[in-house]
């Protein structure tokens, strides 16, 4: 055992990945948002993805050049809140504005 080591980091337990799950989480489960609840699970999925860094370390860390601050659990639930939040009539209808805007056409309807 490297003796330059203190004892109390060797027995240290690697970090928990981070969940990125959002504070409104149970709208997924009950809601009739389909979209909610799919891109709820697709940011989910995005960041398991990734090997050792979430895809949220990358957006947050300037794709890897910047390691000053890890993320946070915060960081990871606000995100995921976020994205789930696009999902739901407020957020579609910001992202259908600002898509219109832009010039973009959007159909409020799923075909």
């Amino acid at each position: 055992m490297d003796e330059e080591v203190p004892e109390e980091v060797l027995r240290q337990k690697p970090e928990e990945p981070l969940e990125h799950v959002g504070y409104f989480s149970e709208r997924i489960v009950w809601t009739d948002g389909d979209l909610e609840r799919i891109l709820a699970f697709g940011w989910l999925e995005m960041n398991r993805r990734y090997r050792g860094d979430c895809f949220l370390d990358l957006l947050l860390n300037n794709e890897g050049h910047d390691e000053s601050q890890e993320t946070t659990q915060r960081d990871a639930r606000v995100a995921a809140t976020v994205v789930q939040w696009f999902g739901s009539n407020c957020g579609f209808g910001f992202m259908v504005d600002c898509l219109r805007k832009a010039g973009y056409q959007v159909s409020e309807q799923p075909k």
